[in-house]
């Protein structure tokens, strides 16, 4: 419900939403995500679970409800998400890992650790 609110509650035009736990993240996966929208009414950052690390709608002309009967935190929650697309142009970006639990995190290493300094 709250990914949907996001969705419907933007002005018109293309919108992605990412996740927090994608430490592999880089501003050219987001570019390429909105690229994709300009030819497709969705896309989606694939995970190794199943899942996905960006959602993203053109919302034009409407904004679709993606996020019905999904079933949350396993193997099928991107294919249940497309199945509410199926009528819907779909892209998928590259597949990024998401640190779920501390098995994931130390299956990602060195690159599972991002430091952020503050400006100053």
């Amino acid at each position: 419900m709250r990914m949907q609110r996001v969705f419907d509650g933007l002005p018109p035009g293309p919108a992605v939403i990412i996740g927090t736990d994608i430490p592999q993240i880089s501003a050219p996966h987001i570019a390429a995500a909105f690229r994709l929208l300009g030819s497709h009414d969705a896309v989606f950052g694939p995970a190794g679970d199943g899942g996905y690390w960006l959602a993203g709608l053109r919302r034009s002309p409407r904004v679709p409800a993606i996020f019905a009967n999904v079933r949350w935190s396993s193997a099928h929650t991107l294919a249940d998400t497309l199945a509410n697309l199926k009528d819907a142009s779909v892209a998928l970006t590259e597949t990024l890992c998401d640190v779920d639990d501390e098995t994931s995190h130390r299956r990602l290493g060195p690159a599972g650790t991002r430091l952020i300094l503050p400006r100053g």
